[in-house]
């Protein structure tokens, strides 16, 4: 089958890690042709992880996010005389790392299917906190679209038509969910390549599959990547994303040191104001024989499991109410705190983080306390 991908690729300080040249570099065993569009108005650095892959380069701002770009590519960039030239076109995203399983056994196996067009995993039903509801549907990192769906006007369509994205949210409701849409009632079948593969774990309604069951997918569903917001603090499916790292560590299907260098790379940028810089948060470990970890909700059981992870050693929760919570916790005001001893302020919640770090700061020099940088 001959495929033409168009691949997207956003950054803040413009630079193509390595972990996007490995998956152009597996994308291109199966793609006859191979777009890639910069969300950027030129690479910083990197250049050397895209030239060998694409055939095209194209650069442009940010503009209605990957949904943009797509947009550009096909209507304008490559143009539809080009598109129609190919059975299948795939769209992908930098939002993932990966694969970790062959390319072309995903990618055929999804040949020998009667789908027009497909996706790694099947989002549930859902409805967003402002009341939009949405049916099941297939993410957008990842699709693929054949020749039926290529040579229908309805296609063509929706991608004129499509106006540009101003926000993330708006994004998914215009182009993953609206996309989903337009083909269902057009008469087109999409498949996951999830359906292929028979799962224990359901994926219950206003679920991110993605963000909750990182390990299932991976092991027992055979999808080839792992999604970059799953490993976040924040998410309530970080530690089972933990355990699909050190699965796939441990079987060898990827060099996890991609993933981590990318991580170690980006949190340290303010943009990303909802990750904790991880080289801080290392070289804050190793200064303290003792860390605490105030708070322990959601992001401090996930740093709790993060410590587990890479071997280090914390001496417990801290919280201002200990009578509030599920785990043993100590309450801060009884802590035995020695001059050399680290605190973490470990809550998501801006507000809250502020209120404790000036609780902290009454007893703690500023060289004891580390906060994700977004609270100060």
């Amino acid at each position: 089958m001959k495929r033409l991908c168009i691949f997207v690729t956003y950054d803040h300080e413009n630079i193509v890690d390595d972990y996007i040249g490995y998956l152009l570099q597996q994308l291109r065993k199966v793609v006859d042709g191979l777009a890639v569009v910069c969300n950027y108005e030129y690479i910083a650095k990197g250049i050397d992880k895209i030239r060998p892959y694409a055939d095209k380069v194209y650069y442009r701002n940010n503009t209605g996010f990957d949904a943009g770009a797509y947009k550009d590519a096909i209507c304008s960039y490559l143009g539809w005389d080009e598109i129609n030239k190919y059975e299948e076109l795939l769209l992908v995203n930098d939002s993932f790392y990966g694969p970790f399983y062959p390319v072309e056994d995903w990618v055929c196996a999804m040949e020998n299917t009667d789908a027009d067009y497909w996706g790694m995993i099947r989002c549930p039903k859902g409805k967003f906190e402002d009341g939009y509801t949405y049916g099941a549907h297939l993410q957008s990192y990842f699709l693929a679209f054949r020749k039926s769906v290529l040579e229908s006007p309805c296609f063509r369509a929706f991608w004129e038509q499509l106006e540009y994205p101003a926000s993330l949210y708006q994004a998914v409701i215009d182009f993953e969910i609206g996309c989903n849409r337009w083909l269902e009632s057009h008469g087109m079948k999409g498949m996951a390549l999830t359906d292929l593969c028979q799962m224990d774990t359901v994926f219950q309604e206003n679920e991110i599959p993605y963000l909750r069951y990182s390990m299932e997918l991976i092991r027992d569903g055979k999808v080839p990547i792992i999604k970059r917001r799953s490993l976040y603090f924040q998410n309530k499916g970080f530690a089972n994303a933990l355990e699909a790292l050190k699965y796939i560590e441990d079987r060898k299907l990827y060099d996890v040191g991609f993933i981590k260098k990318h991580l170690a790379r980006i949190s340290r940028l303010p943009e990303n104001q909802d990750m904790m810089d991880l080289e801080k948060l290392s070289h804050f470990c190793r200064m303290h024989p003792q860390v605490y970890l105030y708070g322990a909700g959601v992001y401090g059981q996930n740093l709790a499991s993060f410590f587990k992870y890479m071997g280090w050693h914390h001496a417990g929760f801290l919280v201002t109410d200990p009578s509030m919570q599920t785990v043993s916790c100590t309450a801060f005001c009884e802590a035995r705190l020695e001059a050399e001893d680290g605190i973490i302020i470990a809550v998501e919640d801006r507000d809250i983080a502020r209120e404790i770090l000036q609780i902290v700061e009454e007893r703690c020099d500023e060289a004891q306390i580390l906060y994700p940088h977004s609270f100060p």
